[in-house]
């Protein structure tokens, strides 16, 4: 996304402003900052982190491509998206705040700059500086059509001073040296939305180095697995004397090293010796599936995500106090973030005049900023539910699992066309609904649940 804010005018005062429009020491201090993005981890284009010189160079010679391998189980980009569904704005006018998020997500800050005009911008490549109260912002942007890289500094106080130079030739990224100052400019609001937490960037890129090196890992291994390690108990290799020639070496009978006729890298142990034999057992792939599953675990631990999400498919999805712990974890932090973002998006819709469209009960309408029907767990938490019923648990009990806060009373069928109030004589009853036939419990089943002290019956 290209943004050049108010230059079309001036675009004939280059020339003449170049000496006195000298950046200022903070602006070169921004231009010069290399703050880590993640933007690799995001496009799944990332390192693999192989520890041990030899080992290494084992890697680079066997397997030279590795290097240049998008990773094929990208769970930082899929962590990202996922809480950034939740955070887009429901205003029209906010809508461009989804272009930020993966930044922000990820480095825990993000600049919006309105300009004089009253349009809003929402950048993706900055640098920001702030002492909480007051920030500076530098903002890059590329225009195709001028064939112009672009840098621009906003200030709280509303000015914005643009600096430019031409695209390479081989339209590489802009290094930051070279520009030439074009324009300041008044009249413009910068807003900073930042997290408290200082974004998600650092702890996922760890674990996605992790999860990297056990794909590298499994790759290697299985690629190594037909290659025999053999070891030899009470055997003694003979000594022989590069001097002098094989006719002459002495014969002992000792373990002895045999080449193929092709002179290549297979070899083959020989001996004479009652031994005792055997084979070193490298890891097994299994045992590197369960080491890569254990991974993905932690996501799910530091995440709030529940590990189906990752794995579709593969094991039942948690129930009970688990699936609760889950919840809260996800939830709670989506709400801390809206909490943290809340304030200053408020500032950015009033500026950009949307309309206030929240009923508050008592209370003068507010804006509508997020959608709040949308729960990842829902649908697990359905599911745990129904599986409730089957147990036979109330259905107020069933409702506060489920969805808390739910007024049972607001589903109440009214009298006379209702269900009727008790099943037919001799048949189980399943208390989702008042009336309906259900599944009968095995002894089993409510055993387990009643184990659970999350999953008592209340009175």
């Amino acid at each position: 996304m290209s943004m050049v804010i108010n230059t079309s005018s001036t675009a004939t005062r280059v020339a003449s402003q170049v000496a006195e429009g000298s950046m200022a020491p903070i602006e070169s201090q921004l231009l010069l900052r290399n703050t880590k993005t993640y933007t690799s981890y995001y496009d799944g284009k990332m390192s693999y982190a192989i520890y041990g010189k030899s080992w290494e160079k084992y890697i680079a010679e066997e397997f030279p491509d590795m290097a240049e391998m998008t990773t094929s189980e990208n769970i930082y980009k899929a962590v990202i998206d996922l809480y950034a569904e939740n955070l887009v704005p429901l205003p029209d006018e906010l809508r461009g705040f989804s272009n930020v998020l993966v930044p922000l997500l990820s480095r825990g800050e993000c600049p919006v700059v309105v300009d004089s005009a009253g349009t809003p911008h929402f950048p993706e490549h900055y640098e920001m500086m702030s002492d909480g109260k007051y920030t500076v912002a530098a903002i890059f942007t590329r225009s195709l059509e001028t064939m112009q890289d672009y840098v621009t500094f906003a200030y709280s106080d509303g000015r914005t001073r643009l600096f430019q130079k031409a695209v390479p030739t081989d339209f590489a990224a802009a290094n930051r040296q070279g520009y030439v100052f074009v324009e300041e400019q008044t009249g413009n609001t910068l807003f900073r939305f930042a997290l408290d937490d200082k974004g998600m960037g650092a702890s996922l890129a760890a674990l996605q180095d992790r999860i990297n090196h056990s794909i590298l890992d499994q790759t290697i291994v299985e690629e190594m697995y037909a290659r025999p390690f053999w070891y030899l108990l009470n055997v003694e290799v003979p000594v022989a004397n590069p001097y002098l020639p094989a006719s002459q070496q002495p014969d002992t009978g000792e373990l002895k090293l045999q080449k193929n006729a092709g002179g290549g890298a297979s070899r083959i142990f020989t001996s004479n010796s009652e031994g005792p034999f055997g084979q070193l057992d490298p890891p097994t792939i299994a045992d590197m599936i369960a080491y890569h599953d254990s991974v993905n675990d932690k996501v799910s631990q530091t995440s709030g995500i529940p590990q189906f999400y990752f794995k579709p498919g593969a094991g039942a999805p948690p129930t009970g106090v688990a699936l609760k712990v889950l919840s809260k974890r996800f939830n709670n932090r989506i709400a801390r973030i809206r909490d943290d973002l809340e304030p200053v998006m408020k500032e950015l819709a009033t500026l950009l005049g949307v309309e206030k469209t929240l009923e508050v009960k008592g209370e003068p309408k507010d804006y509508e900023l997020w959608n709040t029907s949308d729960d990842l767990l829902q649908d697990a938490l359905d599911a745990h539910g129904i599986a409730l019923s089957q147990m036979g648990y109330p259905l107020e009990y069933i409702a506060s699992v489920v969805t808390p806060g739910v007024d049972l009373d607001d589903y109440a069928e009214p009298e006379p066309g209702g269900l009727p109030a008790t099943p037919p004589v001799g048949q189980p009853t399943d208390m989702t609904a008042t009336g309906q036939q259900g599944l009968t419990p095995t002894p089993g089943q409510v055993a387990a649940y009643a184990a659970n002290p999350g999953q008592k019956a209340k009175a």
